[in-house]
């Protein structure tokens, strides 16, 4: 019943319902996509990846699918999918970067492609990235980001999943399982892994009523279920941080060979997985800040408003990378998954490759520039966020910390979505200055925009721990080692320089390297050559002109069981 209004009112407010339920009536249903994954063999080799996609077609009868290009380091990704066909439609590409089919309006349509993988065997362990397809005669490692095409314009979708083993004994991994069941946005197919060998072994963990799964092939100097065990404990003091979190996750870990002298340990934080690459002879022990870091991305960025957009998104990664290596140190001592000496070592190993960086002045422009074809570039980020995480701590300090200002941004976060949300590295200053008054401008304008050259002063820690700053030459061998080691002869030995000093001359048969750490001059190196036909080690200190400041951390040498107590406390809050 309505009371008090006009009939001409009422007639208007008639029309407009209708109106209003005409126009919900044409809008259709959100479409449910079904992707379906399968091994393609020859003779009982895996040698591509099907994917089959069914849909229906846009309204217009002009479907537009978006092939993947860029991720994690990978370039024109689009290049491993191949043998596109499509059944209730015609296919037409009119760019790399786009299938377009053509069709009666909304007819079903079924899209069928093949991921092959981007590697001649197992993906170098020096290697930049591996963020493309891996598919091995006996099985394939793949992240969604690399090989799912998604429908232009049609973000409202959902999809869902399927396995096809084809009559292989391959075991499938995959965050994608609750697809299986349920459809969910199409948005959850890119950030996924897929893992399926026939000697994957599940470990599983029940962490507050949600479980961890880890998915482990290959062999390692420790096992699936001590691998959970600590990954637990990781989880459990990152969700313990961020107050929530009680949400399935999936660790997938796969081997790869171990080349002489190499030790290399790779991954990437898919929101609620994180795939993992390392050569087989990773200790367990190495993987605990690495593991904390992968996980801490399931909220930094993402779930802190996300990346820079574009081509630009490398200039937040001071924020993104650089301080969930700062939360990655903190929480693990703050939970006991490593000790004071651990943490410092860390730290110190951290402020070492930065002080003796080749790339230690370059700004941000040059960073979102060079930083996937430049190794020293692509680590700078990391090196300079976690110290302006510790520069903003201690000018936070007295108004609750860095703390205070991340919980914040995932409230903001949370309460944002769409063309509302904030990148997560522009959201930092406006809350910090909202919550605190305390303006982080400066700090992000010297170090990051600009590129300065930062040093922590002597209390950046507090507690028990002192930051202590050295001056010594700069490194310089006065050998040119990677030419010398390709040659297999002594190469680009300076008259001037340390090596030729000690008694090294170009063209002496080279047997290998003894010590010496890169970048520190003041550790010995010994370059083995064999000379009037006996081998001998030629050893020097490989000092250059200049000098170079590095900074260390120092820990007490004896604390009491009371003192170190304090100290963690004082340190990682």
């Amino acid at each position: 019943m309505i009371c008090g209004r006009p009939k001409a009112a009422l007639a208007g407010l008639a029309l407009a319902l209708a109106g209003a339920m005409s126009a919900q009536a044409a809008t259709p249903k959100p479409s449910v996509n079904v992707y379906r994954i399968a091994p393609v063999l020859e003779t009982g080799a895996v040698r591509a990846v099907s994917v089959t996609v069914t849909l229906p077609a846009d309204a217009d009868g002009e479907t537009r699918l978006r092939l993947p290009t860029e991720w994690g380091g990978g370039e024109r990704l689009w290049r491993f999918l191949s043998s596109p066909t499509v059944t209730g439609g015609q296919l037409a590409q009119p760019d790399e970067k786009t299938w377009v089919i053509t069709s009666k309006p909304r007819a079903p349509l079924t899209v069928r492609y093949q991921v092959v993988g981007a590697y001649e065997g197992p993906p170098p362990p020096d290697g930049p990235n591996y963020g493309q397809p891996i598919v091995e005669p006996d099985g394939f490692y793949l992240i969604g980001h690399t090989v799912f095409v998604t429908p232009e314009g049609r973000e409202g979708d959902r999809a869902r999943f399927v396995w096809d083993p084809a009559g292989s004994s391959l075991r499938l991994a995959t965050d994608l399982s609750s697809m299986m069941r349920k459809p969910a946005p199409i948005e959850q197919l890119g950030p996924s892994v897929l893992i399926a060998y026939p000697d994957v072994v599940e470990a599983r963990r029940d962490l507050d009523g949600a479980p961890l799964t880890v998915a482990m092939r290959g062999q390692f100097p420790f096992s699936a279920e001590a691998f959970a065990d600590m990954a637990a404990r990781s989880i459990s003091a990152a969700r313990a941080f961020w107050g929530d979190g009680r949400t399935p996750f999936l660790i997938t870990f796969a081997a790869l060979p171990a080349p002489k002298g190499w030790t290399s340990y790779r991954g990437t934080g898919l929101d609620d997985a994180f795939a993992v690459i390392s050569t087989q002879n990773t200790k367990l022990e190495d993987y605990r800040l690495f593991l904390t870091h992968e996980y801490l991305h399931t909220w930094n960025g993402e779930r802190l408003g996300g990346a820079i957009d574009g081509a630009r998104e490398p200039a937040g990664y001071w924020f993104s990378e650089g301080f969930t290596d700062y939360y990655a140190r903190r929480l693990a001592l703050r939970s006991g998954l490593v000790d004071l000496e651990t943490f410092a070592a860390a730290w110190n190993e951290a402020l070492e490759a930065y002080a003796t960086s080749a790339a230690i002045d370059v700004n941000n422009d040059e960073i979102v520039a060079k930083f996937w074809s430049d190794r020293a570039v692509q680590k700078l980020p990391y090196q300079r966020g976690a110290q302006v995480a510790v520069l903003m701590e201690t000018k936070l300090k007295a108004k609750g910390g860095l703390d205070r200002i991340m919980l914040a941004m995932r409230d903001q976060a949370t309460s944002r979505t769409g063309a509302s949300r904030i990148p997560a590295p522009e959201a930092l200053v406006p809350v910090a200055r909202g919550i605190t008054g305390v303006d982080l401008t400066p700090e992000i304008d010297r170090f990051v925009t600009r590129g300065e050259r930062i040093l922590l002063p002597p209390d950046a820690f507090g507690g028990c721990l002192t930051v202590e700053t050295l001056t010594r030459p700069a490194y310089w061998l006065g050998l040119d080692l990677a030419e010398t080691g390709r040659g297999r002869l002594t190469a680009g030995v300076d008259p001037s320089g340390p090596a030729y000093a000690a008694g090294l001359r170009d063209g002496m048969k080279y047997l290998g390297r003894q010590g010496g750490k890169t970048g520190d001059s003041t550790v010995e190196i010994g370059i083995a050559v064999e000379k009037n036909g006996k081998p001998e080690v030629i050893r020097f200190l490989p000092r250059g002109p200049g000098q170079v400041t590095v900074q260390r951390i120092n820990t007490p040498t004896a604390l009491t069981p009371e003192a170190r107590v304090a100290c963690v406390k004082a340190v990682a809050g």
